[in-house]
């Protein structure tokens, strides 16, 4: 699902994530989403104006539950894949 672009102006050290979507299914099993985890790896969207490390469009890897959740229904975001965190709360660049 694609949603709008967001007009943050983030403070500090701070980046905006959106995390990748987990498939529904794997192989013939379906993946019920009680059971799912979140995803681990996201792309940055924007970031704030001391951020040293990173720039915006780079995959990222995180722990799990760190970061600020975003529930925004009035743009549509109703899940949580949208994240704002700390620049040291990132573990790692994705490197493909």
């Amino acid at each position: 699902m694609e949603y709008p672009e967001l007009k943050l102006e983030l403070k500090g050290d701070k980046l905006y994530v959106v995390l990748d979507e987990l498939p529904d299914q794997v192989g013939l099993l379906y993946v019920s989403e009680k059971q799912s985890f979140p995803s681990r790896i996201g792309t940055v969207k924007n970031i704030g104006p001391k951020v040293t490390q990173f720039a915006v469009g780079d995959r990222v890897l995180i722990s799990s539950y760190t970061g600020v959740n975003l529930y925004l229904w009035h743009y549509g975001i109703k899940d949580e894949r949208h994240r704002i965190m700390r620049e040291d709360e990132i573990l790692g660049t994705v490197i493909v």
